[in-house]
């Protein structure tokens, strides 16, 4: 198997919505759940799968400890991804999984089935999604976006595989993205009139939407559908947060 290095993105401010539940927190990533610190249950999942040394997460200094660095956060998504990349440099792994520090349902068996799927299936990036039965099911109550598509409604994942190849083409995506989050047409224009109308009218499927990310990556992009819930559930509003808190509370959804 392939050298796989992870990279926790951790750096969001806690000025947003979170901020009225957890006021004397500066960082998002340090909100506690259930005593620990909200991001540490993703850097303990990657853990299990990713040697220590080889995970950097961007974001608070103290989420570092002997073995896991932290660097600090850029101003934008690229500029954070890119500075753990630049900690990563002369490092041998070929395989990446990124992740962010809001998903602290995620387990290890979640991020195992993303690497190992991701990697059979021979995908330059893996993006996993979760059906809303599944995710339903699993957290009943939890309000997540979904994409209504011929094969089924899906909410995206919170962590995903790229290949440290493709690394320069996806920066270079992330970057057009962030410059034209605020121009629709220009969005759309990039992924293609077509595929814009099929999402709308809800007649997209997993297979077309699959050949339009290769096309945008120019190598194999893939969904990854699981079955473990968590790892679709992120934490950007108090009621996630209480959620999770509830979840890990129990000892029902711990990394293992």
């Amino acid at each position: 198997m392939a050298a796989v290095a992870a990279v926790v993105l951790a750096g969001r401010r806690n000025h947003g919505r979170l901020v009225t539940a957890a006021p004397d927190q500066a960082w998002e990533a340090l909100i506690p759940i259930a005593g620990r610190p909200m991001a540490a249950y993703v850097v303990a999942a990657l853990s299990a799968v990713v040697e220590t040394r080889r995970i950097v997460v961007v974001g608070p200094p103290d989420l570092g400890g002997d073995h896991v660095r932290c660097v600090e956060p850029g101003e934008s998504l690229t500029a954070s991804f890119r500075a753990a990349m630049a900690a990563l440099e002369g490092d041998p792994a070929t395989d990446l999984l990124v992740a962010t520090g809001d998903a602290p349902l995620v387990t290890a068996d979640a991020v195992s089935t993303l690497l190992r799927t991701s990697q059979k299936r021979e995908l330059a990036f893996g993006y996993p999604i979760v059906s809303r039965p599944v995710c339903e099911r699993a957290y009943p109550g939890v309000h997540r976006t979904y994409v209504r598509l011929r094969d089924g409604n899906f909410t995206g994942g919170n962590c995903f595989y790229l290949t440290r190849a493709a690394v320069p083409r996806a920066l270079e995506l992330l970057d057009r993205l962030y410059r034209n989050r605020k121009h629709p047409l220009r969005l759309a224009g990039m992924l293609g009139w077509n595929t814009v109308g099929a999402l709308v009218l809800g007649r997209a499927t997993l297979a077309g939407l699959e050949r339009t990310g290769s096309v945008l990556l120019g190598a194999p992009a893939g969904a990854v559908p699981m079955d473990d819930a968590g790892i679709g559930v992120d934490v950007d509003k108090p009621e996630d947060l209480e959620l999770c808190r509830a979840a890990l509370s129990s000892g029902r959804t711990h990394p293992r």
